[in-house]
C-alpha cells in the first residue's frame, strides 16, 4: 500500500511539475452568459469558436483548452472536439470554408461527455496536443449528439461573427453569432507534449 502511495504521490508530482513548465493564456471576451456550444433542447450540434491570435500571442504546443462556464451541468454524446489554424477574423455561415484552407485536427473525442458542476474554467479533456503558429487565429470546433434536454450557459462578450453553430452536427452551413467566448489555453514548453488536462479529469468524462 505504501509503495502505492509513493507511486501516486510521484505521478502528481511529475505531472504539477510538467504543468508549471508551461505557459498559460486566459482569452477574456466578456462576462455574458453564452449557450454556445451546449444548448441542447435540440438533438445536435456542430458549433465553431473563434479566438484571436492577438489575444493569444504566443506559439507553441497546446496541451490543454479550457473554457469558462457557470455552475450548470450538462451531458452528451458522440462530442468531438477539433482545434484548427484559421486566417479568418470573422466567421462565415460556411463551416468548412471557416477554415481557410487549414485542416481541423481532432484533439479529443467521447461517446459520452459530461461537464462538470464547477464555476470558472474548465478543461476540454485532450487526447492529443495542437501545434499553434501564432500567426493565424485559433478555431475550435465542437461537434455533438443526444443532448439530454441541459443548457449550459459559457461566459462570454460580444464579438463581431466569433461562433457559427447548427442544431445538426453533421450540418455544412450554419447562423453567425456576434459571440466571443471566454478560455484558457495552456502550452507545453517542455519535452513531453501529453496533454495536461487528460490525465487530470479524464474520470469526469467516464
Amino acid at each position: 500500500m505504501r509503495k502505492v502511495l509513493l507511486t501516486f504521490a510521484a505521478g502528481l508530482a511529475l505531472a504539477s511539475g510538467a504543468f508549471a513548465t508551461g505557459h498559460t493564456v486566459y482569452i477574456f471576451n466578456g462576462t455574458s452568459g453564452s449557450i454556445y456550444p451546449w444548448y441542447s433542447s435540440n438533438d445536435g450540434m456542430r458549433c465553431q469558436m473563434l479566438f484571436d491570435r492577438a489575444k493569444i500571442n504566443y506559439a507553441g504546443t497546446i496541451t490543454e483548452f479550457e473554457l469558462e462556464k457557470h455552475a450548470y451541468v450538462g451531458e452528451y454524446g458522440t462530442v468531438k472536439f477539433y482545434l484548427c489554424h484559421t486566417p479568418l477574423a470573422a466567421l462565415t455561415t460556411d463551416f468548412n470554408g471557416n477554415y481557410g484552407g487549414n485542416t481541423p485536427k481532432l484533439v479529443a473525442s467521447f461517446a459520452t461527455y459530461r461537464l462538470p458542476e464547477v464555476e470558472g474554467v474548465y478543461p476540454i479533456p485532450m487526447a492529443d496536443s495542437f501545434a499553434y503558429n501564432n500567426r493565424d487565429n485559433l478555431l475550435l470546433e465542437v461537434t455533438w449528439e443526444l443532448g439530454k434536454n441541459q443548457k449550459v450557459s459559457l461566459v462570454s462578450g460580444t464579438v463581431t461573427a466569433h461562433v457559427c453553430y447548427a442544431y445538426d452536427a453533421r450540418a455544412t452551413t450554419g447562423t453567425v453569432a456576434d459571440v466571443g467566448l471566454n478560455a484558457r489555453v495552456h502550452f507545453d514548453t517542455g519535452p513531453a507534449v501529453t496533454p495536461a488536462s487528460f490525465g487530470r479529469v479524464k474520470a469526469l468524462y467516464q
